[in-house]
């Protein structure tokens, strides 16, 4: 299973969220054993760089690029396809911000089964299951 990684799971994994962090680690481990890849895109760069940029904290942005080192996952640029989709998508869900509707784009241009994130309003999406981390003790998935 090819697994899209949104923003959102990468900053509670590094800034050690109290309540999502074990969640990610879960998930991510759970899905490594079994053999499961993942992608995510240029975009977590710019979202997940923000308040480190801020706050001049590099050595954070630092840990985020070794993360995606370590767990093999490369940052997919956007062409003019996931461009395509992405105002397909925007079109279609009046609801759903151009930095979402470019990851959502770029999960099905990469042929994900899976887009992983903690926004609920994702969850309207029916062109790629959304796995979302509801509370502290579980995570549930429309793929189910």
């Amino acid at each position: 299973m090819k697994q899209f990684i949104d923003t959102a799971p990468f900053i509670y994994l590094i800034e050690g969220h109290p309540i999502f962090a074990d969640k990610v680690i879960e998930h991510f481990s759970k899905s490594l054993s079994k053999g499961n890849t993942f992608e995510t895109s240029v975009i977590t760069l710019m979202e997940f760089g923000v308040k480190p940029a801020k706050q001049n904290q590099q050595a954070v942005i630092d840990k985020f690029k070794k993360l995606l080192q370590n767990l093999n996952i490369q940052l997919s640029t956007v062409d003019e396809n996931i461009a395509q989709k992405a105002y397909q998508l925007r079109a279609k869900y009046k609801f759903l911000k151009g930095m979402d509707a470019i990851q959502i784009a770029t999960a099905l241009e990469l042929n994900c089964t899976v887009f992983v994130t903690n926004d609920k309003a994702l969850k309207k999406i029916v062109e790629l299951p959304i796995l979302k981390y509801l509370d502290k003790n579980k995570y549930t998935s429309r793929a189910n």
